[in-house]
């Protein structure tokens, strides 16, 4: 079942990436809050399993609280991202002088989603100050590449920043987690996951901030953005 679910998530996820680079704005919103539901079904499912092979009964004693509050944060990081989506399909939608307007609104309900999966994280291994120097040292070389790059990012620059200190703290968490409690299936599948999130970021950058929109481009971002929400989804069948 897993299998027609996460099929069918990519199918929504083609056929939104065929109208992005098609030029189809408002046909393309449409399909982009399908596609983004989609990896709230995969969690859904995943959920679903890991509530029926973890519980005797509807709600027994022994009920292994930690997994839910883990499954409960990654859900509302999803969630997060989904809202996050939807803003940002406005963008093509609206006149040029909102633009930042849209996205700085995009970047606070991503932030919001990241702060949710590093909050998993750490209740699934434990806080530690190495995903934060990872973050730091990531988000000061980013800010200087973009400066040589010539990134033109206005009123969006600091918001920028802090969720690019965010995105990293979650990946520097979840490489944290693989090294101290080891990459079995789930961990490597979420780290997987956070790391293609960041990816899909990277490759963001440019395409708003250099108007950079070449077709090859937003398809990399938005595939590697999708496949890292649906892997973060998954993460949770293997919990």
């Amino acid at each position: 079942m897993m299998f027609y679910i996460v099929l069918l998530a990519v199918v929504l996820v083609t056929l939104f990436i065929s109208l992005e680079i098609r030029n189809r704005p408002l046909e393309a919103m449409f399909l982009k809050a399908l596609a983004s539901f989609g990896f709230i079904m995969v969690f859904a499912y995943a959920f679903y399993q890991y509530f029926n092979a973890s519980y005797e009964s509807i709600w027994p004693v022994s009920s292994d609280t930690v997994g839910i509050k883990i499954a409960v944060l990654f859900l509302l990081g999803l969630v997060a991202g989904l809202i996050g989506d939807l803003i940002l399909a406005l963008r093509p939608l609206q006149k040029k002088e909102v633009e930042s307007v849209i996205i700085i609104a995009g970047i606070v309900a991503f932030s919001i989603g990241h702060i949710f999966y590093y909050s998993g994280l750490v209740i699934m291994h434990e806080f530690s100050v190495l995903p934060i120097l990872f973050s730091l040292a990531i988000t000061l070389f980013i800010h200087i590449m973009s400066k040589r790059l010539g990134f033109k990012m206005g009123a969006a620059k600091i918001p920028a920043l802090i969720y690019s200190f965010l995105i990293f703290l979650m990946v520097g968490q979840a490489l944290v987690n693989g090294i101290f409690i080891g990459f079995d299936t789930y961990v490597a599948v979420l780290s997987t996951g956070a790391i293609l999130f960041a990816v899909s970021d990277l490759i963001l950058a440019p395409i708003y901030f250099r108007n950079d929109s070449r077709k090859g481009m937003v398809v990399l971002n938005l595939s590697t953005y999708y496949a890292a929400q649906l892997l973060i989804a998954l993460s949770i069948y293997f919990l």
